[in-house]
């Protein structure tokens, strides 16, 4: 046969038909030519890449998929998103290979190639992949490497600086912060607003600080000296106030996603979650540093202790890495496992260093010099950290938990507790084999002629069982409550003689049966029908009368039991036949003292076991608390621990190769991969994440700071401080703040303090047009920005106004929820959600995925399926539809209204006290008129001054802070 030579294929000839390369192709005989030959390149791999490849991978592609172009020899060894296509000489790790063997990615997706073809390519590779295409295709740029040096140059993974400002003096100056801004407002020659009224400016500090408004009491002692000196004390006393402590922790629960809920596919409970949000109320009260908060909150099983306490808050804090909503019904583990991993990782990122690096997960990051090599070195510490562990129910998995300190006397209660449940349960097993026993005694010895299930003919599906205890024979039978008008089970006894007999059934009586079995006697008279209900019976302890009927003894009597019809399970376990001489001696019990023995028996194990079960239900409302658990993750056993490969466009099975476990590249000033990890590597990363020189950590959190109390972030993008976030306005004043914080102690009311008694805090917020023509969005801080308070101070405003908000917590906040959240009906069986309408701060109502009250959304509280940095705000007329029409409000404006008419008299003292409660301030002149119009006619009207109320309550006064 004459050989026939291949051509050389080019991109511009891919019109050529497919049919006709495969034909060519599959004429070709065995390659002679040797595997790292032009030759056999030609011949053998061209073609297959020009008919399977090019149309996705090649430069004039429509589509290039996974940016992967194998129409060069540069841009197979460049690669694409997950990397070089081929690695010469090494067959089992060049990703082409694997996708062809449909071992990772299917490719072609169309069909898997021939074995043939595949072995071409093995010998290719292992050969060294020669390929005379040498020229990466016109227009191409070839990929490339992120160059971690050239991103340690962006500003911000340059190391911390301390400047100090080039002007020392200021005209409103009271402190740095002030010089800093000052230099900025005098360059721009921006004249900066005057200091806002003193009213303005308590009611700004007190919902800034605390979350609340400032107390009448409060609002008084302030209009008689709103002195300097007294700002200071006012300062003091709210940072050492729970309504601080509970504020704060609050902003941070935004960005650890906190919630009660699993939410997802799985709405599972968190029962414990209210432990870590009771950690950092108790945090922040303490003022704890944050460097040790976050050591917590990353590692914190892994710190040493002195006390339970500091063991308790330990493990409770790294309930921050489990708090992410996870799709628990995943039946592909590994995929599971991958997505928690991802979804620590980007928290991570987002939350400690203001960076996105979930997308590294597919490919090297986009902007930022994040490559994927850095995402797997984390990866491979938190693979090697137990999130999720066991199932709830089938295919559904459920999250690690860790036993809490707690008293020895409560441990052994439990445990005494545990073994006496477990003594009782044997005896009560001990006592129901008894009764069976004693049951099972009648059985044999019965009177008349009995006929078992197991003699029985039956027709249709019936399941056999010896569930329910006390039976005739080994057992019974029942429909499975399905099929209905299928079963048919046929009794037929042959009596001894003719005349009557009484016929009873036996079942176990249940109020799950059927109360509508029907039953066909076949007697000498005809066939009779009835109907009985076996959710009772009347002859102890299993038997129903039928009645009484003539049979003849040349011919069976038949029973038949069907389920057509019936409304519960259908029981059949035996059929009796009594003659009247067998009934005398049932009722003439000195005749058969056996058989009364077998009932006193009976009655005796009976009463037995209902005297156990009783002092078991007891036992068990008698049960200590539980012992204290969390969610909380652990290290996996040592010889589970290990580094991760990188995987392939993130697929679970894709891999690629291991990389050690690790840090980010561009933020670590010497070697990224952690030498001896400490375990899972978690305590390495708290270290890493916490080193006084890390670039980002503290300029991330005090950027935070600033944000909550300015307004706006010096980073507007609180949360992305990479190539696609906002550049600071005021960097040396950023890095004053971080400095300043770390060397303090990582103390955050401090940063607090000191940033409340600048002067650009005190600023007014007016519009000034010649300020704004020249700074419109404020970037210089020349005035205050003016602020939509949060849904939960809006909420709590409106309840410290009723005088009824409790400051007590609620502890175990989901303790009547089972498993699953309930979908809050009134059905429900697994508990209610605290509502709005509870008189708790706001922090202390669950947070429940999948039902936010529509109160809180409409005023933009954070979603708990993500992390939120900065929440959205918006001012929209549906908020002020949501403030009227609320049962809720209404509610709030009526009890309002109420302390109003019966704590103060007059309409002039009544208008001030509303005001003060509402708004912190007196009322003004236009206020007064209104007022004098509406209360004309009755000043002591309860709904007159509840409309005024609830008017005041949706005005954009009352949610927004100037």
């Amino acid at each position: 046969m004459e050989k026939i030579t291949m051509p050389t294929f080019r991109p511009h000839q891919r019109w050529m038909p497919a049919c006709l390369l495969a034909l060519l192709w599959s004429s070709t005989p065995a390659a002679k030519e040797p595997a790292e030959s032009v030759a056999f390149f030609e011949n053998r791999i061209r073609p297959v890449l020009v008919e399977h490849c090019y149309e996705c991978h090649a430069a004039d592609a429509d589509e290039i998929g996974g940016s992967l172009l194998l129409d060069s020899s540069d841009a197979m060894l460049v690669g694409g998103d997950s990397g070089p296509a081929i690695k010469p000489g090494e067959v089992d790790e060049s990703p082409l290979v694997l996708a062809i063997r449909y071992e990772a990615s299917e490719m072609p997706p169309k069909g898997k190639l021939p074995d043939s073809v595949i072995r071409d390519f093995e010998q290719w590779i292992a050969a060294g992949a020669t390929d005379p295409r040498n020229q990466v295709t016109a227009g191409v740029v070839k990929r490339e490497l992120v160059d971690i040096e050239k991103g340690r140059k962006f500003w911000a993974f340059q190391p911390l600086t301390s400047v100090e400002p080039t002007t020392q003096s200021y005209d409103e100056s009271r402190g740095v912060i002030d010089q800093f801004i000052g230099e900025r407002l005098r360059a721009s020659d921006i004249a900066p607003n005057s200091q806002a009224a003193d009213e303005t400016r308590l009611r700004r500090l007190s919902f800034d600080l605390t979350g609340l408004p400032p107390s009448i009491e409060l609002q008084h002692r302030w209009k008689l000296d709103p002195s300097w000196q007294h700002w200071n004390r006012i300062v003091d006393e709210m940072l050492d106030s729970p309504g601080f402590a509970e504020h704060w922790a609050r902003h941070w629960m935004d960005v650890a996603r906190y919630a009660d809920s699993n939410g997802s596919d799985f709405n599972a409970t968190f029962h414990e979650a209210w432990r870590y949000r009771d950690y950092l109320i108790r945090s922040f009260a303490s003022d704890r540093p944050f460097d040790q908060m976050i050591r917590q909150q990353i590692a914190g099983d892994q710190l040493p202790y002195d006390t339970d306490a500091e063991r308790h808050d330990n493990v409770v804090a790294t309930t921050f890495l489990m708090l992410g909503t996870k799709m628990l019904s995943e039946r592909d583990k590994t995929k599971l496992e991958l997505d928690v991993v991802d979804e620590q990782i980007d928290t991570i990122g987002r939350a400690f260093l203001g960076m996105t690096l979930g997308c590294a997960r597919c490919h090297d990051h986009k902007f930022d010099p994040v490559p994927t090599s850095d995402y797997y070195a984390l990866a491979g510490i938190f693979k090697s950290t137990v999130t999720l562990k066991g199932e709830s129910q089938a295919y559904v998995s459920t999250w690690n938990r860790v036993p809490l300190p707690t008293s020895k006397n409560h441990r052994e209660a439990v445990r005494q507790h545990e073994r006496a449940v477990q003594t009782l349960k044997s005896e009560i097993a001990t006592a129901e084999k008894t009764l069976q026993d004693a049951k099972s005694g009648i059985s044999e010895e019965l009177s008349g002629i009995v006929v078992d299930d197991s003699q029985a003919t039956k027709t249709g599906t019936w399941k056999e069982s010896t569930y329910t205890k006390g039976y005739v024979g080994k057992g019974y039978v029942h429909d499975n409550n399905a099929q209905k008008g299928t079963a048919k089970i046929r009794f037929a006894a042959d009596l001894p003689s003719n005349g009557p007999y009484e016929v009873r059934v036996a079942y176990s009586a249940n109020s799950n049966r059927a109360s509508n079995v029907p039953i066909t006697i076949e007697t000498s008279d005809g066939i009779v029908t009835t109907t009985i209900s076996q959710r009772k019976i009347d002859t102890p302890p299993f038997w129903r009368s039928l009645g009484t009927f003539d049979f003849k003894a040349s011919s069976p009597a038949v029973v038949t039991l069907s389920n057509r019809e019936t409304n519960g399970y259908v029981i059949a376990d035996a059929v009796q036949f009594l003659s009247t001489d067998d009934l005398n001696k049932i009722n003439h019990p000195e005749e058969n003292a056996h058989k009364t023995a077998v009932h006193a028996r009976i009655d005796e194990a009976q009463k037995k076991l209902n005297s156990l079960k009783q002092r078991l239900q007891k036992l068990v409302k008698e049960k200590p608390k539980p012992l204290p658990m969390a969610m909380a993750p652990t290290d996996r056993p040592t010889s589970k621990i290990s580094d991760s490969p990188v995987h392939i466009r993130g697929e679970p099975k894709n891999l690629g190769e291991i990389v050690p476990r690790g840090f980010l590249q561009v933020c670590s000033g010497g070697d990224a991969i952690i030498a001896n990890p400490r375990g899972s590597g978690r305590l390495d990363l708290a270290d890493w994440l916490t080193d006084p020189d890390h670039p980002l950590v503290a300029r991330v959190f005090v950027n935070r700071v600033w944000m909550h109390l300015m307004g706006e972030g010096l980073v507007r993008t609180v949360d992305n401080f990479g190539e696609r976030g906002e550049r600071p306005s005021h960097p040396e004043l950023l890095d004053y703040l971080a400095t300043s914080f770390v060397r303090k102690g990582w103390h955050l009311k401090p940063l607090v303090r000191e940033i409340v008694r600048s002067a650009a805090y005190h600023r007014s917020s007016e519009y000034n047009a010649a300020s704004a023509s020249t700074d419109p969005e404020n970037r210089l801080w020349w005035r205050m920005h003016r602020r939509r308070l949060p849904a939960e101070a809006i909420r709590d405003a409106m309840l410290a106004a009723t005088g009824t908000l409790s400051r007590e917590p609620i502890l175990e906040t989901m303790k009547s929820h089972g498993v699953l959240v309930s979908g809050n009906n009134g059905n429900s069986k697994a508990g209610k959600i605290a509502s709005v309408a509870a008189p708790y701060r706001s922090i202390y109502l669950p947070i429940v995925r999948g039902y936010l009250p529509p109160m809180m959304t409409a005023l933009d509280a954070a979603d708990p399926d993500l992390l939120v940095g900065r929440r959205p705000t918006t001012n929209v007329p549906g908020q002020a539809l949501v403030l009227i029409n609320a049962p809720e409000i209404k509610d709030w404006a009526r009890q309002t209204a109420d302390r109003v008419l019966n704590s103060r008299e007059g309409l002039e003292e009544r208008l001030e006290f509303v005001y003060q409660l509402c708004l912190q301030r007196s009322p003004n002149e236009n206020d007064k008129r209104l007022a004098h119009r509406v209360f004309a006619e009755d000043p002591q009207s309860p709904d007159a001054w509840q409309h005024w109320i609830a008017a005041l309550f949706a005005g954009t006064e009352f949610r927004l802070l100037d």
